[in-house]
Order: C-alpha cells, then structure tokens, then sequence
C-alpha cells in the first residue's frame, strides 16, 4: 500500500466516490500515478489511465480516428471514449499539465455538469453526444512549479473543476515500509543506504545546498538492481546521473551526494 496521510487518503477517496473530480500535485516520481491506482483498487473500481501529456493531437487520443475496413472508411472511437461510458471506472488524467489547449477544451464538458461529449464523427457524421456513465469519476496529475519547463499553467477554469490535493515525498523510514510490501524484509534492509541518501537528497534540497531531490520512483526502480550490483555501482551509475550535467552548480550537487554517500560506506 502506498504511503501517504491517512486522514488525506481517506478524504480523497471519499470525495472520488462522491464523484467529486480531484487533482493531485506534486513533484515528479512522488507516487501520484501509483496512489490513484490503489485508490481505485481499494474502491472496487477499474483504474483507466490516460496520458494527457501525449494529446497534442487532441481529437484522435481523445475522440478517436478512422480506419480503412474492406475498402470503407470506419471511425474508431478512443479508449478514453470508450472509458467513460464503462460502469464503475476511475479515470486518471495523467499529467494534467502537460496537455494542449484542444484536449483541455474537449474535456470540459465531461468534468462539470453536463458530463457528455459530442462526438461529430459517429451516426453517420450526423453526430452522436455520448454521456459519461454515472458511476465513472474523474482525477488528474500534475506537476507544476518552475522545475517542470515542458509543463503548463492549468486554465484557471479547468483547475476550478477539481478539488486539489498536494503530494509530498515520502521519507525514507516510510518508503521502507513500502519496498517490504512489495518485496520482503531482507530487500528493504539491503536498500537502506540507498533510503538513507534519498533521505539526504531531500534535506540538502530544504536547505537550498543542492538543485534536486531524488524521487520516490528513481529509488523503487532502483531496487531490483540490488540483485546483481553493488550499492557504489547504483550510485554512481544511476542515482548521480540525475545530477551529471554540464554545470558547475550540478556537479557540486553529485560532489555533496557522493560525499555523504562515502560517509556511510556506500
């Protein structure tokens, strides 16, 4: 189960199962994507996720497309289509912030109340208006701050279609916690000094003595290479990639890393 304040995580999944539409902000790899899944797991519901940083054509990610079918041309509607006339789906609009103005537009009227969509293509080109089922909800991702130079400022009237929730990186003890789910004891115990430099990261980052935290998802990918590397190997190779850049100010970010790292043994 993934880690995050009770009081918060159950208050979303109530506001979620109310059909409230919810956006959950934070930095990257922090476990948004992760959280709603098992929100909706927990819920008894199908979790659908749509990548909205992948919509730059709108109308066929979003709508759908046609296709040639013994020698006809047939219109074929879009998983998202297809998801929100599905009973009892959760589905999760995946980086939020990093979607074009047409996919924006086009999901507006599924987020408020009229929760349908026109679809010209369909019945012929007459047009069809597919309603959303009623018990499928709505939540987003985002990363926004100055850090995310791809992302966008969310249209304040889209982000007033959502109830916000903030997402911080958990600690070290908790992610711990979390690798022994999913592995066992004597996994997070071998991941420990890799915890403890995540845990660093994160206080010189507060501190304003280096440019980047490392995220909750560099450290769960780098778990299973446990079995085959050693601690200094995943380091230096993985880890300090973040930081190998060409800038005095990020090389010193690896230098304090490193450092810190020679300090325990790594």
């Amino acid at each position: 189960m993934f880690v995050i304040d009770d009081t918060k995580k159950q208050m979303l999944a109530a506001l979620i199962q109310s059909g409230k539409n919810c956006l959950l902000t934070g930095s990257t790899g922090c476990g948004k994507t992760t959280l709603c899944i098992e929100i909706a797991e927990e819920l008894g519901m199908n979790p659908v996720v749509i990548n909205m940083g992948s919509t730059q054509d709108a109308r066929t990610s979003l709508i759908g497309y046609h296709t040639l079918e013994d020698c006809n041309t047939r219109f074929q509607v879009s998983d998202f289509i297809n998801a929100v006339q599905t009973p009892n789906t959760l589905i999760i609009l995946d980086e939020l912030s990093r979607a074009s103005d047409d996919a924006y537009n086009i999901i507006f009227p599924l987020l408020d109340f009229r929760k349908d969509i026109r679809v010209e293509e369909l019945s012929d080109g007459e047009g069809e208006t597919i309603q959303v089922d009623p018990t499928v909800r709505f939540v987003a991702t985002a990363n926004i701050g100055l850090d995310y130079s791809s992302a966008r400022a969310i249209d304040r009237a889209l982000k007033d279609r959502f109830i916000p929730f903030h997402l911080d990186y958990i600690n070290g003890k908790q992610l711990k916690k979390y690798i022994t789910s999913l592995y066992d004891g004597e996994t997070s115990t071998a991941a420990k000094p890799l915890l403890d430099v995540y845990d660093y990261s994160h206080q010189q980052y507060k501190e304003s003595k280096i440019s980047s935290m490392i995220s909750t998802r560099m450290i769960l990918e780098c778990v299973p290479l446990l079995n085959k590397f050693s601690l200094a190997d995943i380091l230096n190779n993985v880890l300090l990639a973040m930081y190998e850049e060409d800038s005095c100010s990020v090389v010193n970010d690896a230098n304090i890393i490193r450092e810190y790292a020679d300090s325990i043994g790594m």
